[in-house]
């Protein structure tokens, strides 16, 4: 099959929707098929407005000029009628789009209600409807593991007979970095001085308030507990007491490489994740895999990994003192096997071949 994957931001691996593109893309073309994962990035004079608009017509444009494709794999709301008539088209998850959205509304309205934030709800009103419209002209929905699922099937039941799920990894040659971490991590006990780590965005779906919640209610109760926070961009500052910051309790690394992950893995002793709505949580797994003890929110890819990780995967709130997990071995309980992107890609493909029939 000829396969076209769409990533809306450009592709990059440091980017997590189009690292997927990327890694699917690779293990279909070793299944022999003819896959790419394609950005219609950079869009010059695009505004936050008009971003998703200008999309959608980069990739018709595209599709015309380069296709025909067997299948088109799009984010839901640029998948229109138009490719629909001319492929197989498939409205692949990277976020559960309408949850960000109504999220990233009230936070907005929350934090400053004005008549820009009002224009912001309305124009996220509109995407709402593009993306149901996306689902609505879509062949197969893929949703990005069992949690969106279920949550797509209850909501929309007359849609259950389309709806499909995969999973993500993390790449390969990652994974043997990580897994080297993960034999070499000392056991200790996580008591008033765990170094802490945080992956990810500073936004409001990344459960930032509830970050700063927990960080307040532990520091006021002493000890010498921190958090690096990494990836977090240069927002993050204007939320975070000056105060934690000049005393070393927070420490802020606004952007990182790949190869520099592997570092701040090793150098912490817990993670955190606080998601309060998430598409997969890559982070996640890669502080899992190279070893960490994880105390996370109930989104994203929690569900699906829980039942590799009983140890090293906790609830939140962090326990005021707790031994190291026992290590899970990723091998003998199925993990490597099940969380593999050629295993993923041939899931993909029997779902796209299924409903190409």
């Amino acid at each position: 099959m000829r396969i076209l994957l769409v990533s809306h931001p450009p592709v990059t691996a440091e980017l997590g929707a189009a690292q997927i593109a990327l890694e699917l893309a690779a293990a279909l073309r070793r299944r022999g098929h003819d896959a790419v994962a394609w950005s219609p990035e950079p869009l010059a004079g695009a505004t936050q407005w008009t971003l998703w608009k200008r999309q959608r017509s980069a990739i018709e444009a595209h599709c015309a000029a380069q296709g025909p494709y067997d299948v088109v794999d799009t984010p839901a709301i640029s998948a229109t009628a138009r490719l629909a008539a001319r492929s197989c088209l498939v409205a692949r998850s990277v976020q559960p789009e309408l949850r960000y959205l109504r999220l990233g509304v009230l936070h907005d309205l929350r934090r400053r209600p004005s008549p820009r934030a009002l224009l912001h709800a309305l124009a996220a009103a509109e995407r709402g409807r593009a993306i149901r419209a996306g689902w609505r002209a879509a062949r197969l929905v893929l949703c990005l593991g069992s949690l969106e699922h279920e949550q797509m099937a209850a909501r929309y039941p007359r849609w259950r007979h389309k709806l499909g799920m995969y999973v993500s990894a993390v790449p390969a040659a990652e994974r043997l970095t990580l897994l080297a971490l993960r034999t070499t991590r000392p056991a200790r006990v996580h008591a008033n001085d765990t170094r802490f780590l945080w992956l990810g965005r500073w936004s409001a779906q990344k459960g930032t308030a509830a970050l700063l919640r927990l960080l307040r209610d532990r520091f006021q109760n002493g000890g010498g507990e921190s958090i690096t926070i990494a990836g977090c961009g240069p927002h993050a500052r204007r939320d975070i007491p000056a105060a934690w910051l000049d005393g070393g309790r927070v420490r802020l690394v606004p952007s990182y490489r790949r190869d520099e992950l592997p570092a701040l893995l090793d150098a912490h002793d817990a993670g955190l994740f606080t998601s309060e709505v998430e598409g997969w949580g890559l982070s996640l797994a890669e502080m899992l895999e190279a070893g960490l003890p994880v105390y996370a929110a109930l989104a994203g890819a929690v569900p699906d990994l829980l039942p590799y990780f009983p140890h090293s995967l906790r609830p939140l709130p962090p326990a005021a003192a707790s031994s190291a997990p026992l290590l899970e071995d990723l091998e003998a309980n199925g993990y490597l096997a099940r969380f593999d992107w050629d295993r993923i890609a041939g899931d993909y493909e029997a779902q796209v071949v299924a409903a190409r029939a």
